[in-house]
This record gives C-alpha cells, structure tokens and sequence, in this order.
C-alpha cells in the first residue's frame, strides 16, 4: 500500500513501532549476541559483503541486532569502515571512517556512539554496501525506523531520475521478530532495502504487491 499523506503514515506507524520496540527489546542479553554472532558468521559469506570495499555499519541501541563482529570482521579484511553522524536540527546524517578505535567515540543526544566529527567522511553515494537498522521491516523492503527520516534523506538520490548508475546496496538488519508479515505503511520518500539480513537468512526485498 503506496500512502501519499505523510501524517497518515505518521499516525498508523506509531502502533507498529512501539509493538516491534517492545518485541526487540523483550529478547534476552544472552540471545542478543547470540543473534549478532550468527548473523556475522553467515553474512561475512555473502557476495553482499565479499564485494564491498566501503561499508556503512551502525552501533546498536535499543535492541537493535548488532553488527559488532561483522565489522570488526570487516576491519580485519582491510574494507574501509563508517559510522553514521545524525545532525538533530535538520535530521541529516553523514558517514564518517572508523578504524576501530572505540575510545575515540562519543555518545550523541540520543547516547548513541558516534565517530569524532574530524575523521574522513564518504559521501553515501561512494558507499558499496550500507547496513540499515530498523524497528520493522517487511517483505517488499519497506522499513520503519524511528521516525526521523535520516536513512531516507541520506539516500534520496536513489529515488531520483538520475540516480548513480550503482547505487549502494541498503540491506536492513533485524532480528526475526522484527519481520511484519503484513506490508508495513509508506511513503513515496521513502527508499527501500534491497533485501534483509537476520540471524539465520538473506531475504531479497519482493516487488511484488499483496
């Protein structure tokens, strides 16, 4: 279901997100990084990742599925590492190198941690592969965040016309509690994941409609 009201998505996301937060969130230290261990160990496997020299990661908050041994894999193997850089005032984000140095980040409004802003920045065009986090996603790559646009606003240009003829590769990661089995409400400024890694699996967003 394609929505052009962006108040009416804002209003049926909000019950869809506080269930999947609470879904996440229910799961267990323990399970947790069990969950981040697997998903490393069958993600490092994929051409995804086998082709990628810049990746973009995320640290978790929230119970978010973690990607900390898959980047920490990713460093090891010499690709060029970076985390995003949220600007509160005008929901943009940047994506700045780390080199796992984890003394040298710093927590932002959110207590999410965050590279020292003089490092190199890339720009999200330049980027290979960019694993997105989220709070729901379904089948046809649709994703809810956490309402603030920031993933959509960096990665418009892919919408466009003149889109870059090998855009990055946006790949959302979650837990499989987090997959709605029904499509999730959106919008037309909203970029799809081509496809989600969980734990256990890669699925390839569908463009097929229900």
């Amino acid at each position: 279901m394609a929505c052009d009201s962006e108040q009416f998505v804002s209003v049926n996301s909000a019950p869809l997100r506080a269930h999947f937060r609470a879904e996440r969130r229910s799961l267990s230290l323990a399970q947790q990084h069990e969950s981040a261990q697997q998903l490393a160990a069958h993600f490092r496997r994929s051409a995804a990742f086998h082709h990628a020299e810049s990746i973009a990661f995320y640290l978790a908050a929230d119970g978010e599925l973690s990607v900390e041994f898959l980047l920490e894999a990713a460093l090891a193997a010499g690709k060029r590492c970076f985390l995003p850089v949220a600007k509160i005032d005008d929901c943009s984000m940047r994506f700045l190198r780390y080199e796992g140095d984890a003394s040298s980040l710093t927590a932002n409004p959110w207590g999410i941690l965050e590279p020292d802003p003089s490092c190199d920045t890339i720009a999200a065009t330049d980027l290979d592969l960019v694993l997105v986090p989220l709070v729901a996603c379904d089948k046809h790559g649709n994703r809810l965040g956490r309402g603030k646009g920031f993933y959509d606003r960096a990665f418009e240009f892919m919408r466009a016309s003149s889109a870059p003829a090998n855009p990055p590769l946006l790949v959302g990661i979650a837990h499989e509690c987090q997959i709605c089995a029904t499509p999730l409400p959106h919008g037309s400024w909203d970029v799809p994941l081509a496809a989600v890694a969980t734990p256990t699996r890669m699925l390839v967003s569908s463009t097929e409609s229900d």
